[in-house]
């Protein structure tokens, strides 16, 4: 990530930032745009195939016309969207690296407008704009962690760094546990590896290194349907399909463009439906390399065993969970019917 200078007038620092969140609302708003287009072009290819279908008394060659531009446009115009999401996040790194540095080169963040900042043998907590009570815990009392979150079975990550905090600092008047710990999380960056190495401190964990992004090898998994969201996805499925098939006639004896919109709808809704009903699932895997969780809404997990110290069988409240710790802190899963015994019987160090 490229570095933009400082300036030590506060005034060219605040046109800075200001030209940063112009740029980061233009390059949302032709992501937003791109996507559409793309979204509409593919839509009417599907259209323009099903109404040529239905007429024959259009050319061959205004079809092939037809589709080309569809799928050409939406290709160009998904990777122009894709373009942009890029240029988007990257402008966004940028300014928070730029606001951290202007208040100081050993300061990040931590959370939504609140910063962290190295020196004089303690960790000072504020607010990027002042008013927040300034809170500073000596070095002695904090851990750090490097963490690479890992959201498939497969080696590449995103990176951050862990601060472990005792809780009774940030608790309202010091109302917390003696050991209760706290953890808070920044992305991890070169300047702040350089920080912590100038402090004196020792980073923990998973060494940052260049990594191939290599996938693992898969022992085995387990599966758990939701029955709620299949059947809702089940129902927009046959609904969707129904109007595809009565789009047919409609296309034949009522209006060629009517019912090729009609059943290009239904399609694309029976379709859809389709994928979410088979996606209805949440995902247990068992990996050489680690443990893998997939929830049925889409949030992924991947730990490597070198992370994880233990696997307990614990209850969260009437529910029985799997509680997989690591020295950062600990994960609830599900315990699924057959996993824990797998566990026990595969990796009895880890599960016993």
């Amino acid at each position: 990530m490229r570095e933009v200078p400082v300036p030590d007038s506060a005034r060219k620092r605040e046109k800075i930032k200001r030209a940063f969140q112009r740029k980061s609302k233009t390059y949302s708003a032709f992501f937003f745009i791109f996507l559409a287009i793309s979204v509409a072009a593919f839509l009417g290819a599907i259209i323009s195939v099903i109404v040529f279908e239905f007429n024959g008394d259009l050319s061959a060659s205004l079809a092939i016309i037809l589709l080309s531009s569809f799928l050409g446009g939406g290709m160009v115009c998904g990777g122009a969207a894709y373009l942009f999401s890029r240029l988007l996040s990257a402008a966004d790194l940028m300014r928070l690296d730029f606001s951290e540095r202007c208040d100081s080169e050993k300061s990040f963040y931590v959370g939504e407008g609140t910063l962290a900042t190295f020196g004089n043998g303690e960790l000072l907590l504020h607010g990027d704009r002042g008013g927040a009570k300034d809170i500073r815990i000596p070095y002695a009392e904090i851990r750090l962690f490097s963490v690479c979150t890992r959201r498939a079975p497969k080696e590449k990550g995103e990176w951050s760094v862990v601060f472990e905090l005792p809780a009774r600092y940030l608790a309202k008047s010091g109302r917390a546990e003696k050991d209760e710990k706290l953890l808070v999380q920044t992305d991890a960056k070169e300047r702040l590896y350089r920080v912590i190495e100038e402090e004196g401190l020792t980073l923990l964990g998973e060494e940052h290194t260049a990594q191939k992004n290599r996938r693992y090898a898969l022992k085995t998994k387990f599966y758990v349907p939701v029955p709620s969201k299949r059947r809702r996805a089940l129902i927009m499925m046959i609904l969707g399909f129904a109007v595809a098939v009565g789009g047919i006639p409609a296309a034949i004896w009522w209006n060629v463009t009517a019912g090729s919109f009609l059943a290009a709808i239904g399609l694309f809704l029976g379709l859809r439906s389709l994928s979410n009903f088979l996606a209805a699932k949440s995902v247990f895997a068992v990996y050489e390399e680690g443990i893998y969780w997939r929830e049925e809404s889409g949030e992924r997990i991947f730990l490597k065993w070198e992370e994880v110290t233990a696997i307990l069988r614990t209850q969260a409240g009437d529910t029985p969970v799997l509680k997989v710790e690591c020295p950062y802190g600990a994960y609830h899963l599900p315990d699924i019917a057959g996993v824990y015994e797998y566990l026990q019987q595969n990796y009895p160090e880890t599960c016993g």
